[in-house]
Formats: C-alpha cells, sequence, structure tokens
C-alpha cells in the first residue's frame, strides 16, 4: 500500500500507542458470554445426537454443485448480443420477446453461451399460448444483463394466469413423479440422514446418475401424522431427488450424493426410480424484471378463481419460475417498478419458484410490491418447492409471504443472511410437511417465521413441517399485533436456536397433549449476537469442505448494527460509521466519509492456522479519492493489496485478494482509505477463508 510518508512517520509511534490504550475492539464493549447449541458442540458431526435423540440436518448441500463449485463467471460458449445480432429494441418501444428468444434458442442449439442484455428496456410478454415470455429450455444458457440498475425486461402483458415471465424447464418432462423405468423396490426402512439405500437390485442404474427416492402417502403414513380424514395419496409422499455416487453390486446398495430427510418405509411402497432429464447449468443474472400493472377491477382475496377478475387474470403468475433444473443459479437480479405502472407494483403476482428443482443458488435479489396478494397462493416472493436449493443475500418486500416453503417433497434447503420486510402474512411453512429446511441469519423487518399446523386448503394444509432449524434471528421490528419474531410447534421435533436484536421473542410452548407435542427445542432468545457459530449453514459447510469456519471474519457484513469485531484508526476527521442506507445484503453496511480530508482504516487482526487464504469485499465508491484499497498484513510477509482505485464505483462491485500465505498464525484484513472531503465508499461483506 502506498501511504504519504507524513503519516508513515506519525504512524510507528502514534499507532503503537494507539494499540495499547485507545484501540480496543469494539466487540468488547457489546459481546457476551458465548455460546453454542446444545445440538451443535465443537466437535460436531453429522450423526450427532442427544440423550432425547434430537439432531440437526447437515445443510451443507445447499446451492450450486452443492456448494462446492461457485457461480461461474465466465461460463462456456459464445455470446449471443440480443441486439446488434438479433434485433431486440433495448428502447422498450418494440416487443423484444422473439428476438431473444432466438437468442435463448441459438445458444441452446450450440451446447450452450451468454445471452447478452445490454443496457436498456427489453419490452416481453408470452407468445400465443406460451406459458412464459422467454423459455430457456437447454443446459449450459445463461441469460446476462449488464446490471440490475443498467437492464430492464418489462412484461408487458397482464393475461398471466399460472404464467412466468422467465421460465427454465426441460422440452421433455422431468416431473419427479414420473418414472422413466421399472422402479426398483427398498429392502429395508430407510432412516434420516442415510446415503446408503439397499434395493432388491442395482441392475440398470450407474454412478452419477440421478435418481428418485421416495415412498407413498399412503393410508398409514397419513394416520402416523394424525391426518386421516384431511390427507390422501395426492400428497405424494417423501420424495428426494439424489444423485448416485457409488453402487456396492454383491450387497445390492446405491449411495447418494446428499443425505435422505425422513424416514422412508417399506411398509409404504419405498423405491427409486430414474426421471427425465433436468436442466443444467442455467442461469440469469445482472438484470431487472417489472410487470404491467393490471387495470381491472376484482382483487379480493377469493377473486383469484372469479372469471374476469384482475385477480384471475394474474392468478399464480411469476417473475422466475425454475422447474425441474438442477446446478443453477440466479444472481444479481430485482424486481422493478415499470414507468407505466401508477401504482406502486413491481410484479404482479410471484416473485421467484423453485419448483422440483436442487441444488440452485438464488443471490444478491430483491424482490417485492406484487400487485395480488389474495388467496389460492398468491403474492410469494420466494417459493421452495424443491430439495437442497440455497438463498442467500435476498430481501423480500411487502409480499403475502415473503418466503415460504411447501410440499412432502421439499427439504434441504436453506435461506441464509435474508431479509423480509413488512409482508402481509408470515415467512412461512406453509403446507404439507415440508422437512429438514433450514432459516439461517434472517433480518425480520414487521415480519415473523412461523412453522405450526395451519388448518387451511381443500387439502388442509396440516403439519408444514418438521425436523427444520431457524438459527440466528434478528429482529428489527415486530409484525403488527405480534410480540414473536419465530412461532415454532413443528411436527414431532423442530429447533430455534439463538434470536437477537430489538424484537426476539418466540412462541414455542405446548402442552403434552397438544399434537405438536414435544414441544420444539429453543435455545438462546435475545442472545444470538453470541451464538457460535453464527451462522449454521456456513459452517456446516466448512466442517464438510476443510474444517475451518467458512468466514473467518467477525460480524462481516455488520449485521449487528455497530462495529462489533472491528478496529479503527483515522487522522483527520473519524469516517467511519455502520449505516442503512442501501447495503449490498442483509440491513446494514459499512460507509467511509467526512466533509474534511481524511485518512480512515476499518480492519480485523484474525488469529487463522497456517495456510493460504483469500480476502474480498464489495464497495461502492464516489471516486476521487488518493487511494482507496483492500489489503492483507501481518501475515508473516509483505503487505498485499487490491486496489479498488479513485474512480467513481456506482454499483457494488467485488475487490479480492487471494493467495495470502499465511505463516505466522495471524493475518489483518482492512480498508486503507486516504480521501478528500466529501469522498465516500461503503462496503459490505468481507469475506475472509482458507482455501
Amino acid at each position: 500500500m502506498k501511504k504519504k510518508l507524513a503519516w508513515k512517520l506519525l504512524a510507528v509511534v502514534w499507532m503503537f500507542m494507539l494499540v495499547l490504550s485507545f484501540v480496543v475492539p469494539i466487540e468488547s464493549a457489546n459481546a457476551g458470554t458465548p455460546w453454542r447449541s446444545s445440538l451443535y458442540p465443537s466437535e460436531w458431526n453429522p450423526g450427532f445426537k442427544d440423550v432425547q435423540g434430537r439432531f440437526l440436518h447437515d445443510f451443507s448441500y445447499a446451492g450450486y454443485w452443492r456448494g462446492e463449485k461457485s457461480i461461474p463467471s465466465t461460463p462456456p460458449g459464445a455470446t449471443y448480443n440480443v441486439v446488434t445480432q438479433y434485433g431486440a429494441d433495448s428502447s422498450g418501444t418494440n416487443d423484444s420477446t422473439n428476438a431473444i428468444q432466438n437468442a435463448i434458442n441459438a445458444a441452446g442449439a450450440a451446447g450452450g453461451g451468454i445471452v447478452y442484455l445490454p443496457a436498456g428496456t427489453y419490452r416481453v410478454k408470452p407468445q400465443g399460448t406460451a406459458a412464459s415470455a422467454l423459455w430457456i429450455n437447454k443446459d449450459n444458457v445463461v441469460l446476462r444483463g449488464s446490471g440490475k440498475t443498467s437492464t430492464f425486461i418489462y412484461n408487458d402483458s397482464t393475461s398471466m394466469r399460472n404464467k412466468a415471465v422467465i421460465r427454465i424447464s426441460p422440452v421433455t418432462s422431468a416431473d419427479w413423479f414420473t418414472p422413466t423405468n421399472t422402479p426398483t423396490s427398498i429392502r429395508s426402512d430407510v432412516q434420516p440422514q442415510a446415503m446408503t439405500i439397499p434395493v432388491n437390485s442395482v441392475s440398470g442404474y450407474s454412478i452419477n446418475e440421478f435418481i428418485i427416492v421416495h415412498s407413498d402417502a399412503t393410508d398409514a403414513f397419513i394416520a402416523d401424522h394424525g391426518m386421516t380424514g384431511k390427507w390422501d395419496a395426492s400428497l405424494k409422499g417423501p420424495t428426494f431427488y439424489r444423485k448416485i455416487t457409488g453402487i456396492d453390486a454383491s450387497a445390492n446398495r446405491l449411495t447418494l450424493d446428499i443425505p435422505i430427510r425422513y424416514t422412508l418405509k417399506t411398509r409404504d411402497n419405498a423405491r427409486v426410480y430414474k426421471v427425465g432429464e433436468a436442466v443444467a447449468e442455467a442461469g440469469i443474472e445482472d438484470l431487472s424484471i417489472g410487470m404491467k400493472q393490471h387495470t381491472g377491477t376484482g382483487w379480493g382475496d377469493l377473486d383469484f378463481n372469479v372469471t374476469g377478475t384482475g385477480a384471475y387474470d394474474v392468478h399464480a403468475s411469476k417473475a422466475i419460475t425454475f422447474a425441474n433444473a438442477k446446478n443453477s443459479w440466479v444472481d444479481n437480479v430485482n424486481s422493478y417498478k415499470p414507468s407505466s405502472n401508477s401504482g406502486d407494483y413491481h410484479l404482479l403476482s410471484h416473485g421467484i419458484s423453485l419448483f422440483q428443482s436442487r441444488t440452485v443458488t438464488v443471490q444478491n435479489t430483491h424482490l417485492q410490491k406484487p400487485q395480488y396478494k389474495g388467496e389460492g397462493g398468491n403474492g410469494y416472493m420466494y417459493i421452495m418447492q424443491g430439495s437442497d436449493n440455497l438463498v442467500q443475500h435476498a430481501t423480500a418486500t411487502n409480499g403475502r409471504h415473503n418466503f415460504t416453503f411447501q410440499y412432502l417433497w421439499t427439504s434441504g434447503n436453506v435461506i441464509h443472511n435474508s431479509t423480509s420486510n413488512f409482508p402481509r402474512l408470515a415467512s412461512d411453512f406453509h403446507m404439507h410437511l415440508s422437512m429438514a429446511n433450514l432459516f439461517d441469519n434472517m433480518t425480520m423487518n414487521g415480519d415473523f417465521i412461523e412453522a405450526v399446523y395451519r388448518p387451511y386448503g381443500t387439502i388442509e394444509h396440516g403439519w408444514t413441517t418438521t425436523q427444520s432449524v431457524i438459527w440466528n434471528t434478528n429482529g428489527i421490528a415486530y409484525a403488527a399485533g405480534q410480540s414473536s419474531i419465530v412461532k415454532s410447534k413443528q411436527f414431532g421435533q423442530g429447533y430455534v436456536i439463538g434470536t437477537r436484536g430489538a424484537a426476539n421473542g418466540v412462541t414455542y410452548t405446548v402442552p403434552a397433549s397438544d399434537g405438536s407435542a414435544p414441544q420444539d427445542l429453543v435455545e438462546g432468545i435475545g442472545t444470538g449476537l453470541d451464538l457460535v457459530p453464527q451462522s449454521l449453514y456456513l459452517d456446516q459447510k466448512a466442517k464438510r469442505s476443510f474444517g475451518q469456519p467458512a468466514n473467518l471474519l467477525t460480524n462481516p457484513g455488520f449485521e449487528t448494527g455497530d462495529l462489533t469485531g472491528w478496529t479503527e484508526w483515522h487522522n483527520g476527521a473519524l469516517a467511519q460509521k455502520v449505516d442503512t442506507d442501501l447495503p449490498r445484503s442483509g440491513s446494514y453496511k459499512l460507509t467511509h466519509w467526512a466533509s474534511t480530508n481524511y485518512q480512515q482504516i476499518t480492519a480485523q487482526l484474525k488469529t487463522v492456522p497456517n495456510g493460504l487464504y483469500s480476502a474480498s469485499v464489495w464497495v461502492r465508491s464516489s471516486g476521487g479519492q488518493n487511494a482507496l484499497q483492500l489489503y492483507a498484513k501481518n501475515y508473516g510477509a509483505a503487505e498485499i493489496d487490491a486496489v479498488i482505485g479513485t474512480s467513481p464505483i456506482p454499483n457494488y462491485t467485488k475487490y479480492t485478494i487471494d493467495n495470502i500465505p499465511v505463516t505466522n498464525g495471524q493475518v489483518e484484513i482492512g480498508i486503507w482509505h486516504d480521501a478528500n472531503g466529501n469522498n465516500w465508499a461503503a462496503f459490505d461483506d468481507f469475506e475472509l477463508v482458507r482455501k
């Protein structure tokens, strides 16, 4: 790092004195006693149970390629410019549906590629009887804009009943309940967390093939859950979409890539079979989606089934839907209000739906303000209807249910480090026993998480979840009329571990006669700030990959609302603060700004095992500084910098220092900022990880 000579001369003595007497880690003033869940000791491994048989599932498999690969920044294939090559109108004047679809089709036919939408507005709508305006139906196709504040897709139709703006699904059915071979029976009952399946025969199966592991919702299964006369066989039963990673022909056993989440009984016709091929490696990124406002009447809760009403026309419409996809993603995508809308509406009904899909990542998104939030399932911003998907750094605002899980085939999903703002009803486990899902580090602002029996629906929703975990929930404000940010009365066992913030209450007590008894395990109400680890998902992912915490920095996104874990040095005005103005994710970010010239350091010195590390931060900046950079030092060799630079950075951009070779058991990661008066920079989502 290049620093002014005068600063260097002063710093040696002055910073030494500061370290001794003035620079006290801010956490010392705010932190309480660190604690761990009784179900997650430091030596935790999958399979750990307490004396009562309670356990936490391993959620580390969620997301793109089970969290083992990063979303590709340069996916294979050519780039197809929808404007210069296919004649799309980026002014928003003329319809561009066919032009963009032609580019998508060309990329698909070539085996994949990037369909690029330069800055501008693109008018689209479903053509004829099509189920969506745009359809990605081949592997390796990525729809990429130039940024969510630059590229806008405008859906110019209000006849959107059960339709989507963008659909990712295969041409040939890959429905999880339509076998393409003769199913093979499972020989003996399979318990939760199992990764091997005993079958009658392994003939016809191969390593790396995908299969369905499934048992029926038989009368006996329904009776086990106290739902006789309320549930029926149409609910299908527990269902898991898995890849075969090993075959033992002598013992007739299949090894799977992700654990089973619920008991599968031979009594319930437990079996395995193949289905059609899901779409893979499909992505949507760097754009915003808005939908034309419906100007009709009829917006009552039950009008979704009344023809001629606005509610009927927009019922169950979606901005994005994944149906039978795997290893795919949505990154850096928002909703927006089209200028033609007189009301403050972004979407007609739903945001993003993940249906019968697995290992899909949705991140860095904000979906909000649907026009219709009536019954029949409308106005949900994030809908989980698959397995082992990951939603992270996501925000939902003013939906009916902002985040929701549904169905017996929905398990192993994670919603991590995301924010819910003022929905009509709770973010919830909605219907029909979704199992072993995780809310991790949710920020609830005028919302609460609900995991309870729901006596609604044509086929009664009933028990909505079991074995789900609600970990370290941050409450900004209670929903109107509520005194809890979590209500958890799950079937069998459920877990609420840690709450924090101004609103931190939990509702969970039940009498012994209640159908959800025993009551869920609840620990650490109001003390989530001191919970170790702060994120269950990240820690489990780290344990499976390399045994170290995934992000070694304390309070990397400033979601404590202050500088807990960070130290500072300044020359001139103190120029750092934590605020809520346009964070990249969550509710807070770090800002450097002063009205006069300043030099500011914000840093953490961490004790870590020797090895290779990577550090990164997301930055916006006014530009105009003398110097601005991310640095790594005090690790046993010379300082390394990632120069952020002095040019304006209007959108959050990631800066990374790779391959930091720690040899002395520590490393300092920080920001050096030498700025003129009124220069500013915003920082969020710092990360330090071992490679």
